[in-house]
């Protein structure tokens, strides 16, 4: 690591950057499988996090101790 914090983007500038360089078509079902394949190298470590620039991020209620139901 060069000590530079990573560059934020989303992944439609993703999509649009490999589309651009030929190296993926661009296509919904191309952009589909590129959304799932990053979310997943996002949960392995394996690529930074992208922004959102239109939702929201909802987190259910959650409860440390298993909740009321435990």
């Amino acid at each position: 690591m060069d000590g530079h914090a990573p560059l934020k983007v989303t992944l439609r500038q993703v999509m649009y950057r490999f589309a651009a360089e030929g190296v993926l078509p661009h296509t919904p079902p191309m952009y589909r499988r590129l959304s799932v394949q990053l979310a997943q190298a996002r949960r392995e470590g394996r690529f930074p996090d992208l922004i959102d620039t239109v939702r929201e991020v909802h987190v259910p209620q959650a409860w440390p101790d298993g909740g009321p139901w435990s």
